[in-house]
């Protein structure tokens, strides 16, 4: 079941989007259709990765062999002949059959970069994802059977840099550069509790035998007065337990002379800490 409560609105907007077009296509067709890849993906509200190529605008449909394809306007269809399960998604007096979450994953590694397919295997695990335990033991299995799939060898090397509860698409991004720069993966949504308040923190990276913490500062999250107030206490609360906080933006993450900087920073910071030179091992 679905919660659309989860959903930011730009998925809300691709699931209504997406939702219409699959469900004319199912209208169309003389034969049951199971949607899947990027369609599932949209239809799911799973955070999209970034795409290597622009995509088909056509909606995904899975079939098991050459001959199930149509000559259906508006379709690409994807062969997938490894087992999947499907979820009923109801729209309006349509029912619309997509592929599970983790197939849909593994059928768009064909059209993404390694360090997207980490940010996609995140989303499946994020913070309020459905059943994390189960998708990740299901990631295992589809990445680890023997019969290949485009993007099974990109999949084996993502889930190694994969974690659970992360919270967006950036953070992930963030964790990974911070890895291929040499430093130590460090840890997701950390919990912090204060010792005099006994308030519950969560650093969005950390490092805590360092006691250091590193906060993306997402549009998203930080455009509202509450949000903005939220962070600024969380801040003023762990700078007060001696850890040190290093926030870090979008623009940041993304001017090499920004980034360099933030490098020297954490660098320094790490060394004043006294950490060992494993800190600085990818």
């Amino acid at each position: 079941m679905i919660n659309f409560r989860d959903f930011t609105a730009d998925q809300k907007h691709n699931f209504n989007v997406e939702a219409e077009r699959c469900a004319d296509i199912a209208r169309r067709s003389r034969n049951d259709v199971t949607f899947c890849g990027l369609s599932a993906v949209r239809l799911l509200g799973i955070t999209e990765p970034k795409y290597k190529r622009k995509m088909d605008t056509a909606v995904q449909v899975c079939v098991h062999k050459p001959g199930q394809r149509t000559r259906l306007t508006g379709v690409h269809f994807i062969m997938w002949t490894l087992p999947f399960n499907t979820e009923s998604i109801q729209f309006g007096e349509d029912v619309i059959e997509v592929v599970d979450p983790v197939t849909a994953a593994a059928q768009l590694l064909r059209y993404v970069e390694k360090e997207e397919a980490v940010v996609l295997f995140d989303a499946l695990l994020c913070r309020n994802a459905r059943n994390r335990e189960q998708t990740l033991n299901d990631l295992h299995e589809l990445l680890h059977v023997a019969q290949r799939f485009p993007g099974k060898l990109k999949g084996q090397w993502a889930l190694q840099y994969t974690r659970e509860g992360t919270d967006s698409a950036m953070e992930s991004r963030l964790r990974l550069k911070l890895v291929t720069n040499g430093f130590q993966c460090p840890v997701v949504n950390h919990q912090i509790v204060h010792p005099q308040t006994r308030e519950i923190w969560f650093a969005d990276l950390a490092y805590p035998e360092l006691r250091i913490a590193i906060e993306y500062q997402g549009f998203d999250f930080h455009s509202s007065r509450a949000s903005l107030a939220h962070d600024s206490r969380k801040v003023t609360a762990l700078q007060g337990t001696d850890w040190n906080v290093l926030p870090i933006t979008y623009e940041e993450i993304s001017s090499e002379m920004a980034w360099n900087r933030f490098v020297d920073t954490l660098t320094t910071l790490m060394r004043a800490r006294n950490a060992s030179e494993n800190y600085f091992v990818a």
